[in-house]
């Protein structure tokens, strides 16, 4: 099953049993995806990697604006919100796992030829793919190389 049709599916299921909050969640990532497509290619589907990105944009909006809100009814809003549009995103890679893939990236490197910060984090985000946190990545990479 395609990530559009499981999002079709639970958008039923939430409102057969009437919960507002995750209806409210998948008609706007639903929302989303037409708009991407949109931009892209009217008539073609989005495909599952393109339907990531756009739940991955739309869980960093949350996220952004999660600061914008005082403590209160509408940033715990805002955080069930990011609770409920994480459930459709990759795991993400635990610490462990990214030191893993630094270390992996800079054993095949030879020399000190390539090690400058941009071409290391590009090629370990690579290695990680979608289960990567850019800001995590970004500073363990700092960490080992030590810049």
């Amino acid at each position: 099953m395609s990530l559009k049709n499981r999002i079709n599916e639970d958008l039923k299921t939430a409102m057969k049993a009437k919960d507002k909050d995750r209806v409210s969640v998948l008609r706007m990532v639903l929302s989303e995806m037409k708009y991407a497509a949109a931009q892209v290619n009217v008539h073609q589907e989005l495909s599952d990697e393109e339907v990531l990105k756009v739940i991955s944009s739309y869980h960093k909006r949350l996220t952004k604006s999660l600061d914008d809100y005082p403590e209160g009814d509408q940033r715990a809003q805002i955080k069930h919100e990011i609770s409920l549009v994480e459930g459709y995103l990759p795991k993400k890679a635990s610490e462990s796992e990214v030191i893993a893939a630094i270390e992996k990236v800079l054993a095949g490197i030879q020399g000190n030829s390539e090690k400058n910060f941009g071409s290391l984090m590009k090629a370990v985000m690579d290695v990680l793919g979608s289960a990567a946190d850019g800001r995590i990545v970004s500073k363990l990479l700092k960490d080992k190389i030590g810049g």
